[in-house]
């Protein structure tokens, strides 16, 4: 071995041994950090819906893997379809690292549409893991004349929507002026558990919500047929749904594309972790592992199974060039989108 390749050797040694010591530096700092304190994630929905289920998932194995084993708590903040949580934790919330967040996955998505109502930039945010992504799906009762997604461009199908600016009133106004569907939308609901229960009382003909979500709240109506799943958002089609199609595969032409794919590629942020804004590094770093641990633990993994939360995890790394991408959007396509949406 020549006198270079032993040099490089031992540089690259002493390099190995400086992380390990950096390494273990971090983590001591983190454990200091957090022994003997409560970690708060705060969730952009109230108690009953998905983003609880999952949170409430998440929290015993999040303090199991976190070093200094902090009590973590789900904190719920509703309003404005998940925007009120997020300008909180944006311009408000903690920054020393006992604050954590369950922001809406169209955090983006809304900053793009909806900019009036934001009040941060998501390119500030960072993104601790992601548990699972989530494709918003419009589920029909069984007794709707709509049973599959090409029914809608001959018959109406009634459904019941939280607001014209949440997920569902976006994805059916696109829908509608873009592919030429024919939902006929009734608006004001105060949650999707509230329009589930309409659905199921006969009021509406469906309901659009979150595949993952849906599936832990009313699995045995989606086993026995009572749900039928008609059209699903995302950027790819969720595992279990290999034939329902995507909203993305009925655009027209390149433009529609792109003003579909507004909203699909939310899909990936999914039911995530992230943190504000000048949250300490070295935190991030140890919460990322934390996260990548718990996700992959048995129980972790067995106890979701048993209550049909669906797992499928990624970095929160990953989420970066989606979201770069998505809010470099061309400004022509955003104003279609608005408009069709009536954001202002």
């Amino acid at each position: 071995m020549n006198r270079i390749a032993k040099h490089m050797i031992g540089l690259g040694a002493a390099a190995l041994a400086f992380g390990a010591t950096t390494t273990g530096a971090s983590a001591d700092a983190v454990e200091e950090f957090y022994k003997g304190k409560q970690l708060k994630i705060v969730v952009g929905y109230g108690p009953g819906g998905g983003y609880a289920v999952y949170c409430r998932q998440i929290v015993k194995y999040l303090a199991k893997y976190t070093p200094g084993n902090p009590n973590v708590v789900c904190q719920f903040m509703p309003g404005g379809g998940g925007l009120k949580a997020a300008n909180y934790m944006y311009n408000a919330g903690p920054r020393d690292g006992s604050t954590v967040q369950m922001i809406s996955d169209y955090v983006a998505v809304a900053q793009l549409l909806r900019p009036n109502k934001v009040k941060y930039d998501a390119r500030n945010f960072k993104w601790v893991g992601v548990m699972v992504p989530a494709n918003p799906v419009v589920m029909a009762w069984h007794t709707a004349k709509v049973k599959k997604f090409d029914d809608l461009f001959k018959d109406e199908l009634v459904i019941g929507l939280t607001g014209p600016l949440a997920q569902g009133g976006l994805n059916t106004a696109l829908m509608n002026t873009f592919v030429g569907t024919k939902f006929k939308r009734v608006i004001g609901y105060k949650s999707t558990g509230k329009v589930a229960l309409a659905v199921e009382q006969g009021e509406v003909e469906a309901t659009m919500t979150s595949w993952i979500s849906i599936k832990a709240r009313k699995f045995k109506m989606i086993q026995e047929g009572k749900y039928v799943p008609i059209v699903q958002v995302g950027m790819t089609k969720a595992r279990d749904l290999p034939n329902v199609p995507l909203m993305r595969d009925y655009a027209k032409d390149a433009r529609t594309k792109a003003v579909l794919d507004i909203t699909s590629a939310a899909a990936p942020f999914g039911r995530s972790i992230s943190v504000p804004p000048k949250f300490p590094k070295h935190l991030l770093d140890g919460l990322r592992a934390s996260f990548d641990k718990a996700v992959k633990d048995p129980e972790f993994l067995s106890t979701a199974k048993a209550r049909h939360i669906e797992i499928d995890p990624a970095t929160g790394q990953s989420l970066e060039p989606v979201l770069e991408n998505l809010l470099n959007t061309p400004k022509e396509i955003v104003a279609l989108a608005r408009k069709a949406v009536g954001a202002k």
